[in-house]
Parts: structure tokens; sequence; C-alpha cells
């Protein structure tokens, strides 16, 4: 009988699988302020739905929660948190921005909780851990948010670098460690490389070096998933990054599964719906985008995944229905 570990670990390397792996990732805010929180959720899901690899929804914010950010936690399960106090208000805040002890704080509150559902899964189960960018961890620390930081880019580009290369610097230490603790990889994660944000030219600057540096102390990994979120994004700028899945939105401007795959060659997570879309979707219309991925990709080089995070309360019916298409016996 093939284990999870097995399954996951061939249809990354593109060889023929029993059915494709499946998983789903999504936020409960009330549940994920402490280790125990998001060990304890992650794990009900585990159980609930037997997913064939975990991707443990760490809260957004905690990456910022080490240069200052704080925050008021939400007390129900799909009620985002609410920001109390973001620590960079312009250009000169930007000084400001050391390395920090990757092992302290919010980041190693991650670490416990990974440590946890380790040990509660096992050694069969894989698990990708969350990572922001340097880039994406930004707009978190400003309190103009993502078009402050876009500004900052074009008026300040050296201090913009020198905050970039201190994050990288926390990041890429804390992303070894999160293997240490248990993690099969990294679900590495960007959000601000699409057309509408920047050109190719600031991609290359402001985005690829941090993330090649970080991505570089976890090259051992066997599951590195790299996720390019958003419209129209700058998809060919990522695509020689040394992870072994790819994972982006299906909306327009963005390759099919399969134009990603050629474009990679590397495995893809995808083929499902991410909020608000999947809300809305019936049972049947879930299974069968499940069973449209697996034959646009022949059953082949995929993990069924969703494009990005789903609502909190997503209906579980739906998750039932898309991993019972996933199981269906597949033609020899």
């Amino acid at each position: 009988m093939t284990t999870k570990r097995e399954r996951v670990l061939a249809a990354l390397r593109g060889e023929p699988v029993d059915r494709v792996p499946i998983a789903f990732w999504l936020h409960n805010f009330a549940a994920e302020n402490s280790a125990e929180g998001l060990a304890g959720e992650t794990l009900r899901l585990a159980k609930t739905f037997d997913w064939d690899y975990l991707k443990p929804q760490s809260r957004a914010q905690c990456f910022a929660e080490m240069w200052g950010l704080q925050y008021r936690a939400s007390r129900e399960r799909a009620v985002p948190f609410t920001v109390t106090h973001a620590p960079l208000d312009g250009e000169a805040a930007l000084a400001r921005i050391e390395p920090a002890a990757p092992l302290t704080g919010a980041l190693g509150e991650q670490l416990a909780a990974l440590r946890l559902i380790r040990a509660a899964v096992g050694p069969d189960t894989p698990i990708i851990w969350t990572v922001f960018s340097p880039l994406m961890v930004m707009p978190f620390l400003m309190t103009g948010g993502r078009e402050q930081t876009l500004s900052l880019m074009r008026s300040a580009p050296t201090a913009l670098e020198r905050a970039l290369d201190a994050v990288a610097v926390t990041l890429r230490a804390y992303a070894g460690a999160c293997l240490d603790a248990g993690a099969d990889g990294l679900f590495y994660a960007t959000n601000l490389a699409t057309e509408a944000l920047m050109t190719a030219a600031e991609c290359r600057r402001f985005q690829r070096p941090y993330d090649l540096r970080i991505l570089a102390a976890v090259e051992r990994a066997p599951f590195n998933l790299l996720h390019v979120c958003g419209e129209a994004a700058h998809f060919d700028e990522f695509a020689d990054y040394p992870v072994t899945a790819f994972s982006w939105a299906s909306v327009p401007g963005n390759p099919t599964l399969a134009e990603g795959h050629r474009k990679t060659g590397r495995a893809v997570v995808g083929g499902l719906p991410g909020k608000p879309e999947i809300a809305g979707l019936t049972r049947p219309a879930l299974a069968g985008r499940a069973r449209s991925a697996i034959a646009e990709l022949r059953g082949r080089w995929l993990l069924l995944g969703p494009d990005c995070s789903i609502n909190p309360d997503t209906p579980e019916r739906l998750l039932h229905a898309a991993g019972a298409a996933a199981r269906e016996p597949r033609p020899a």
C-alpha cells in the first residue's frame, strides 16, 4: 500500500501515482494565535479530511510581529485580525529594521506549533511550512501598507533594500529552523510580483535576490513549493527558482496548469479554486474541477490544492467531495 509520503514524493518527481495527492489550507482566525491553537486546528483538519500533505495556515502577521507589528486577535473563525500598530511610517523608519532572532517571539511560537504537528502526525505525512518573501512582509510593517511599500520601492530603493536584507537574514535562518523542527520544505509565498504592481525589472531587483538567499537554506528539502499570488503574475521571473513545485492562481494573465509545468519542468500544486470562489461552488462543480485538473496533466506532476487559501467557513461537504474525486479509481 502506498504511503502518503511515497505518493507525494512520486507526484513531485512526475512518477506514476496510485492517485493524485490532495490537500486544502484555510485560516481559523480564532485558533491561530498560539502554538497549541494552530497545531490543534491543523490536526483537526488532518483527521477530518485525511489529506495527503499538510500546509498549516500560520497567521499572516507572524513575520511582521518580529519587527513590531501589533494586532488584536479575532474571536471568530472567519473574521480576520485587526492591526493595532504598524511600526514603520516612512523612509527614515526603514533604518530601524535589523535582523531578528528567528527562534524567538512569534517565529519561535510557529516552530513550536510545527514540532507539535510533526509529533502528532508522525513521519509519514509531508508538511510544508509557510514563509513569506521579504517583500511580502514589508506591507505588514508600513502604516501605508502595500501602496506605501511600492512607493518606497521607487522613491527610496536603497533604504528599502537594506530593510529587505535584514528581513531576508532572519527568514533564511528561520527557514533552516523549520526543517530542523520537522518540515519537509517551505510554502514560500509572494504576492506583489504582478504586472499591476511592479515591473519585471523591479521584481528582479526587490524580489529575486532575497528569495534565492532564503531558498538556498532549504535546498536539501524534498518539498519546497513556490506560491506566486495574484492576477497577471510575473510568472516567468520565477520559473527557474530552485523549488520542487509551483502554485499560482488560475486567473486571467496566468498560465494554465499544463503551461506552468512546461515553463518550469516542475510539479504543479493547484487545480482547485481558492477564496472567495470556492464558497459559491456546488459539490459536483468542485469535484469536476478536481477531475479536470487530473485530466489536464494526465495524473502526473500534480498535487491537487487550492489556488490560494480557502474561506475559513467553507462547507466541509465541499472539501469531502473534492477528496472523493481525487480518490476515484483512474484508468491504467
